[in-house]
């Protein structure tokens, strides 16, 4: 049953850091506990018990409480990684999370019933009027040609030049970049209308370890991740690796890793892959699912030359 959210002391430790980010990350989303148990498919005395500051929730727990939130779900690995290095380590100083990097440490921030707190840049004084610039948002530096040696904006018609300029140096660059960005777009191009996949439901541990996952791989009615536990797998469809898969189209969803990010030495591991690409795949009996590609053969997670998934 769940409890009353009971209030949190911030002391700067990774635990209470953790638990501080994770309950400012649903206050801003306005979500009750409740409402977030159903997004995350996670119990409310957990996702209490999450933010609670007491242990570190699971890296599954505390993503799903992310994803619930609509949060980055990578900025909030990579913060979740770093508190759980700081715990084994010792340490009893929290990582600054991505999102926070620059701003004070809590620490250092000024108390609510201290001086005025105009130090504090959050609180500068929004009412004063901004310093007039030109048209392209910026102020001509003093002593330049047709400038006044304090700095302040040049004539209409020098401005008006510095436009001109400004967007025939645009649209050259555009130019010369359009055919680059086409080649550098990411969606894999289409050439087929069905391909067969080889199923690598694998893990890598470690720098250079790639073993069996402990769970089978399956198909999903959704391009997201725990789906055994969210409602959403396609019963009876369990594989291991070496299987193979029919599969007619692609799209982008969750981001997905093979990787276990609390192994040491995991970023020198060749065989981790993180990908967004899934897989529209047809099981025997008639039935279509979602396949991750990071649980693919490396060969086949390119999107296999089929096209984008429509409907």
């Amino acid at each position: 049953m769940a409890r009353p959210e009971q209030d949190l002391v911030r002391d700067g430790t990774p635990l209470r850091e953790l638990a501080f980010w994770l309950r400012d990350l649903r206050a801003g989303s306005g979500l009750t506990y409740a409402r977030l148990a159903a997004r995350s498919g996670y119990s409310i005395s957990t996702l209490q018990e999450a933010a609670a500051g007491r242990r570190l929730p699971t890296l599954a727990v505390t993503l799903a409480f992310a994803r619930a939130c609509g949060a980055d779900q990578e900025a909030w690995q990579r913060y979740w990684t770093q508190v759980r290095r700081a715990l084994d380590s010792g340490s009893t100083v929290a990582p600054t999370p991505p999102w926070d990097a620059e701003l004070p440490r809590p620490d250092d921030l000024r108390r609510a019933d201290g001086p005025s707190g105009t130090d504090d840049p959050r609180h500068a004084d929004r009412t004063q009027p901004p310093p007039e610039t030109d048209e392209l948002g910026s102020l001509p530096p003093a002593g330049t040609p047709g400038s006044p040696p304090d700095g302040t904006p040049r004539s209409k018609e020098a401005r008006t030049v510095r436009i001109a300029a400004a967007s025939g140096l645009l649209l050259v660059a555009l130019g010369l970049t359009g055919g680059l960005w086409l080649a550098l777009s990411p969606d894999p191009p289409a050439h087929r209308d069905f391909a067969s996949v080889v199923v690598q439901n694998k893990v890598a541990i470690g720098p250079t370890t790639l073993v069996e996952d402990k769970t089978p791989a399956y198909l999903s009615s959704e391009t997201i991740s725990h789906c055994a536990a969210r409602g959403c797998k396609l019963a009876g469809t369990e594989m291991w690796s070496g299987a193979k898969l029919v599969v007619f189209c692609w799209t982008r969803g969750e981001k997905l890793t093979n990787e276990d990010i609390t192994s040491a030495g995991i970023a020198a591991n060749k065989g981790g892959v993180a990908s967004d690409l899934w897989y529209r795949a047809k099981w025997k009996d008639g039935r279509t699912g979602y396949f991750p590609a990071v649980y693919l053969v490396p060969a086949d997670r390119g999107g296999s030359g089929l096209a984008h998934c429509t409907g």
